[in-house]
């Protein structure tokens, strides 16, 4: 097969076609994949506005603009002296126009960097087009006894945009830990810890006026410990909202159990040592002894929300 530069004897042509190259993937092919973005945003405008059927409208306009920035492409590829200017315009074409349907519904968390949504689909395609057609133009490099054209490039373009589902669980996961430790050490209350060894802390979210902790058991039912916040637990305190309709709350060993119906305590309230208000909420519909976990329930311990921090992250 022979490579993507052509065979000269001076070095220029090969120069130029590397330019080439370069031009179609750095600036042409970002601004090629764009345009699947207009053309989903379209979509959706005219199906919100009840126009749906005008999609089918856009068929032929999509596909007569697709042909013609392919090309546009191999013209400019064939002008400048590239070897198989059709095929390499219709890789370029291609990732250009797959890499955002891929970004947008499969790995949306990989857009990471500012600028937004088109910013980061256009680096994507500039990044995944270059390494492609640089793995074909080192693979066919003068001197090479086996040219092996394209193949590269459809190799290593295939393999980017595989892995970029995983990266974007990657992103996810490092953005969900980083949060969770932002909220566990900027909490400004103390921190209420179910300390018992058939629970074990597995993620934690902010929730209104206060700091919520998911623990679960082997079987993976989870209970949660929610932390109130200063000024809900000031005002108005233990029994906030007991008098709502349909709601009613009962002491029990100077804590509160609260009833949203007739069946089984929902919620479990209780203080701290240092009067702050700590619920325990079983997983809604399900029967749990909220009065015998709540022997477990403890203030944090100085330094321990680091050993939280971990727990939530592991």
């Amino acid at each position: 097969m022979d490579g993507v530069l052509p065979r000269a004897s001076t070095g220029r042509p090969r120069v130029a076609a590397v330019g080439a190259i370069l031009t179609l993937c750095l600036v042409w092919a970002p601004l090629m994949s764009l345009f699947p973005v207009g053309v989903w945003d379209t979509a959706h405008a005219l199906t919100m506005s009840g126009a749906g059927q005008g999609i089918l409208l856009l068929t032929p306009v999509v596909a007569g603009v697709i042909l013609l920035m392919f090309w546009l492409s191999t013209q400019w590829l064939e002008h400048c002296g590239v070897n198989h200017p059709a095929a390499s315009a219709a890789l370029v074409t291609a990732t250009a126009m797959v890499t955002p349907v891929v970004v947008t519904f499969l790995a949306p968390d990989v857009m990471s960097l500012p600028g937004g949504t088109n910013a980061n689909i256009a680096f994507l395609t500039a990044a995944i087009s270059t390494l492609g057609m640089g793995a074909s133009l080192a693979a066919n490099r003068p001197g090479c006894r086996w040219k092996p054209g394209l193949l590269p490039a459809m190799a290593v373009i295939s393999l980017l945009l595989a892995a970029l589902p995983s990266v974007s669980e990657q992103v996810r996961a490092r953005a969900a830990d980083e949060r969770s430790r932002t909220q566990i050490l900027s909490f400004e209350q103390t921190i209420a810890v179910l300390d018992h060894p058939d629970w074990e802390p597995s993620q934690v979210h902010e929730v209104n006026n206060g700091l919520r902790l998911t623990y679960r058991d082997a079987d993976g039912r989870p209970l949660y410990v929610v932390t109130w916040d200063e000024a809900r637990s000031a005002d108005p305190g233990i029994h906030a909202g007991c008098d709502f309709p349909g709601m009613w709350c009962r002491d029990v060993d100077g804590m509160v159990l609260v009833h949203h119906s007739d069946g089984h305590p929902s919620e479990l309230r209780t203080h701290l040592s240092d009067g702050t208000v700590a619920s325990l909420i079983p997983e809604p519909g399900t029967a749990a002894d909220l009065v015998a976990a709540s022997r477990a329930l403890r203030a944090e311990r100085p330094g321990e929300r680091e050993a939280l921090v971990l727990s939530v992250t592991a």
